[in-house]
């Protein structure tokens, strides 16, 4: 664990030499002799001089490949690496603080070395990987005043949600030609104790000098937004991130009065307190660009600052990884125009700001959308990174287009995709907002999950058992599903770094009128070998659904993956990759809207 150093050397010295002079002859006064120990001078380290280390040389340079190199104790690391979030949390109601360990670390960046670099893991749920965490470096926490290429630390994203190491640069370079204000990034190889973690992409935070340098300034209040949304309730979601001390949040308190008004108070109202023209235009790069995990594709992933000068918010991307994608995958028909956010939803249903929402869209598609460019910039990327042809395939199609009508993966350009839209006599898409009520910060209903399952050469059997809401026990059998269905369908998704191996498993409940239950278990390929694999975010968990054939995709998700673990006890390779052999024993949690 790191240890702090002060400016005056190591451990928890805190009192300045002028202050210890004088305290000196007081504790002198207070000993029952007279007497008094003294530390020794030589216990007391000179203090460490502000220092910038590796240059003048631009940290963010796009075609900069950093090398990074940390050392650390490896139990600490393996630690770090256990740490995250409960995927069953992140559905709860009232989400509670999650702090991640810091420890102490060398590092190398570009031949240049750092000791007492403080290290944490970061993500919220869909980046957390055991194999491959998110890093934060600190340089200055424990040498105040040391910089590295005038930076105090380096945020490194993971790329888990995109195998084309591409989707943040390209996107926040989008967002930067549209005038709006966006986070620069490149490349980084990261090793942890010598081992090669892969490529992660080195994005600039948003902290006070990208404010400055943004907006001028660094004093207003700026607020990091994982799903929320302005709202009497959902406003609490949003995490100030500058003046927490003072922690008014009025501001967001008036932005939500002003969504509560007639639209032509709104329209009056509005501007006042959000720059309205540059929110629609990046509204429309979210769209351009098919971030769904975006602002106003599932109101999360973004910033907001109030700048002093004009007491107006401004939207800041953020959390890009799944840019150049499209459609929601677990909001089924969100279509191509965006609008599940609050603000976006009321201003597309007026029609002044409807009308410039699409011109808005049809300007960036006539002047800035340049296809053959995009695909050159990320052969670039490619190229630099090593990555293979495949990891970039699903991004080339969102681009570009691929196959034909009739062909089961055909999709259309992006261009395509969204002049159809545009030309639409009536709005695609369903809307799905966060609900403004609020929240049931009450214990969750857990149930116990266990069983025993297999899948040897095609022949499926086993059960998984859990207890529902109402206390009934449930045994539902994979071998009796098996007479109709396949019941254990192995599949492995490329769009995620490293892959992950996807177990959908049907059992049907023999006591119930054999109704049908799917379990899905994912485990990322490095862990899906013999062995105990703890739960851990998205990268290894469970999903449990109930079939209901009235419901888009025909299940309705019951409980979330909490803590336990799954135990492969053999696994299949090859022509038998699907075979397998498990055993489970975990704590899932339902959902508040469960009964």
């Amino acid at each position: 664990m790191k240890t702090k150093i002060n400016e005056y050397g190591s451990g928890r010295i805190t009192v300045k030499l002028g202050a210890l002079a004088m305290l000196l002859p007081l504790f002198a006064a207070c000993g029952g002799d007279g007497s008094t120990e003294v530390s020794d001078p030589g216990d007391l380290e000179a203090p460490r001089e502000s220092v910038n280390l590796g240059g003048e040389g631009d940290l963010y340079a796009p075609n900069r490949l950093l090398e990074v190199s940390v050392s650390m104790d490896a139990s600490e690391f393996n630690q770090l690496r256990s740490e995250g979030r409960t995927l069953a949390s992140t559905a709860r109601e009232c989400l509670t603080d999650y702090e991640y360990s810091e420890f102490t670390a060398s590092v190398t960046i570009d031949g240049v070395a750092m000791e007492d670099v403080v290290v944490r893991k970061k993500g919220y749920i869909g980046s957390l990987s055991p194999s491959t965490p998110s890093l934060k470096l600190d340089f200055n926490d424990l040498w105040d005043g040391r910089t590295y290429q005038n930076s105090k630390g380096i945020t490194l994203n993971n790329n888990r949600q995109d195998p084309s190491n591409a989707r943040q640069c390209l996107a926040y370079e989008q967002f930067r030609q549209a005038g709006i204000a966006a986070p620069r990034c490149n490349y980084a190889r990261v090793r942890v104790n010598g081992e090669d973690l892969g490529i992660f992409t080195n994005v600039e935070p948003i902290k006070k000098p990208f404010l400055a340098r943004a907006f001028g300034d660094d004093e207003g209040n700026q607020y990091e937004a994982q799903t929320a949304d302005f709202g009497t309730w959902l406003s609490q979601r949003f995490e100030k991130k500058t003046n927490e001390r003072e922690n008014d949040r009025s501001d967001l308190q008036s932005v939500t009065d002003a969504l509560a008004l007639p639209d032509d108070q709104l329209m009056n109202v509005l501007p006042q307190l959000v720059d309205v023209d540059e929110f629609i235009r990046f509204w429309a790069v979210e769209t351009l660009v098919g971030a769904w995990d975006s602002a106003t594709g599932n109101a999360n992933n973004f910033h907001i600052y109030r700048a002093p000068d004009t007491g107006r918010f401004h939207f800041i991307p953020w959390g890009a990884d799944t840019a150049f994608r499209g459609e929601h995958p677990l909001k089924p028909d969100t279509g191509v125009l965006y609008r599940n956010f609050s603000l976006a939803d009321r201003l597309f249903n007026i029609p002044q700001y409807r009308a410039q929402y699409q011109a808005e869209l049809e300007g960036l598609l006539a002047t800035q959308w340049n296809e053959s460019q995009l695909l050159q910039n990320l052969e670039q990327i490619r190229e630099l990174t090593g990555t293979s042809e495949a990891g970039v395939a699903s991004l080339k199609a969102f681009i570009e287009g691929k196959g034909t009508p009739t062909d089961p993966d055909y999709r259309l350009p992006r261009r395509a995709a969204l002049e159809q839209a545009l030309t639409a006599e009536t709005a695609s898409g369903s809307v799905y907002r966060l609900a403004d009520v609020q929240p049931d910060c009450s214990a969750p209903v857990t149930t116990p999950l266990t069983g025993s399952v297999s899948a040897v050469n095609g022949t499926d059997s086993g059960s998984f058992s859990f207890t529902l809401p109402d206390g009934r026990p449930v045994d539902a059998s994979l071998t009796f599903a098996a007479f109709e269905v396949d019941s254990l369908v192995y599949s492995i998704d490329t769009e995620s770094s490293p892959e992950v191996v996807s177990l959908l498993m049907i059992g049907v409940d023999a006591s119930n009128s054999f109704k049908p239950y799917v379990l899905q278990l994912f485990i990322e390929a490095p862990d899906y070998v013999p062995g105990t694999h703890e739960f851990h975010g998205f990268a290894t968990n469970a999903l449990l659904f109930e079939v209901d054939e009235s419901l888009p995709g025909d299940v309705r998700t019951l409980a979330l993956g909490a803590t336990g673990s799954v135990i492969l006890t053999s696994v299949g390779t090859g022509s038998s990759a699907g075979d397998v052999e498990l055993t489970l024993d975990a704590i899932l949690e339902y959902g508040p809207d469960v009964q």
